[in-house]
């Protein structure tokens, strides 16, 4: 006979609730440690947020999101493996006011951040931004659109002989010693327009607009087109982040 099938019915019962009882506790004791955990990790990343806000001069706070579970863990180490920061609206060289960042996106690698998050410091990061069409298109002073095949295009009406003639323009981004340029350039309807014209049409993507000043201490590495806009990859090392040093 078994110690459970000789003890007296309210013993078992008071060892069922025991068990119940220890279960409960241990259940809610996860719960706090888990609602502890999500809470310290939301004020980490608001402050976050606020201290690259406030290093980088962004018009607004970006979205920040530490990786990893559990937070504190890593609260108490002082040590993540990737935070995820993204920013919209950035602009490229403030003085210059050519340029605006629709999107931003760095993932900063192997992060080793002060408790209260006003200081952190990157080894590596990779970043994704994005310069839309209507940006883009304001920075050329005339609209253009993707053509497919990385190409984008452009129309322009021109008026010859007292009539007007519209010019379809092609032409290919590329990076060009750091700055956005153009080459491979055509247009169509290039036999009805004079030489004069012709050249002049050519020239609106004879230009390169630079992309310094980005914030987060990224540099272009790489461009493409799809039907968003220009796609810029972009790399960085070393990098801090202070609120003192804003």
């Amino acid at each position: 006979m078994s110690a459970w099938q000789g003890a007296p019915p309210a013993y078992a019962r008071r060892r069922r609730h025991t068990g119940r009882t220890l279960l409960i506790v241990f259940v809610v004791i996860v719960g706090l440690l888990i609602a502890a955990d999500r809470i310290g990790l939301y004020i980490a990343e608001r402050t976050a947020a606020d201290t690259i806000q406030s290093s980088q001069h962004l018009p607004s706070r970006p979205d920040v999101d530490i990786a990893g579970f559990p937070f504190l863990t890593q609260l108490a180490t002082g040590k993540s493996d990737k935070i995820t920061v993204t920013a919209q609206n950035v602009p490229i060289d403030k003085s210059a006011k050519v340029l605006t960042l629709s999107r931003v996106q760095v993932v900063l690698h192997q992060v080793t951040a002060s408790r209260s998050f006003d200081h952190f410091h990157a080894d590596t990061a990779d970043a994704q931004a994005t310069i839309t069409y209507a940006e883009l298109s304001n920075a050329l002073g005339i609209d253009v659109s993707y053509a497919g095949d990385g190409r984008i295009r452009a129309a322009k009406t021109i008026t010859v002989l007292g009539q007007s003639v519209q010019a379809a323009i092609s032409t290919e981004p590329r990076l060009v010693n750091g700055a956005l340029g153009f080459g491979k350039t055509s247009i169509n309807g290039l036999d009805r327009l004079s030489g004069d014209i012709a050249t002049a049409l050519d020239k609106i993507f004879d230009l390169h607009i630079p992309l310094k000043g980005i914030p987060f201490g990224v540099r272009v590495q790489s461009l493409h087109m799809d039907s968003v806009g220009a796609q810029i990859g972009l790399t960085g090392s070393d990098l801090s982040f202070d609120t003192k040093k804003s």
